[in-house]
């Protein structure tokens, strides 16, 4: 996972609820999943032209690492940055780059990567990645 915050281009902000907090007063690990489930949704829904309520996604998580660098506090105001690195036959990794500003000061707070496979839902297997689509995310992340 990169952590060079120039390869990204798509960025969304999140507010932090104090909801997302847990017993320590910081963002629960687990929040960290649906920061980057947010910025995914928006990033496909941005380069792909769909409306920001579209959830029709033929693609299915396979895997999610994060490296957790530094806790999210109640205040901070947070980025997630979003981009493809990689596009294979029938999956694709997804990084994010969550970073908090604190202070004046900008961190990463985290990075993510998301193996994406392709999948057919009414065929319940994967499928090779449409062109179309492919094509789309290409152009965007050139």
């Amino acid at each position: 996972m990169k952590r060079d915050i120039q390869l990204f281009k798509h960025k969304i902000n999140v507010e932090v609820r104090f909801s997302d907090l847990d017993a320590m007063r910081h963002v629960n690990n687990a929040r960290y999943l649906t920061y980057i489930e947010e910025a995914r949704i928006a990033y496909f829904n941005d380069v792909l032209n769909r409306e920001r309520s579209s959830l029709k996604y033929s693609a299915i998580v396979a895997k999610i690492e994060i490296d957790y660098l530094q806790p999210i506090n109640l205040g901070d105001k947070v980025e997630v940055f979003t981009r493809v690195s990689r596009l294979g036959n029938k999956s694709s990794d997804v990084e994010n780059l969550i970073m908090i500003e604190r202070d004046g000061n900008k961190y990463a707070a985290a990075s993510a990567l998301t193996k994406l496979v392709a999948y057919d839902y009414k065929q319940l297997q994967s499928i090779p990645i449409p062109e179309d689509l492919r094509f789309m995310i290409e152009e965007f992340e050139k």
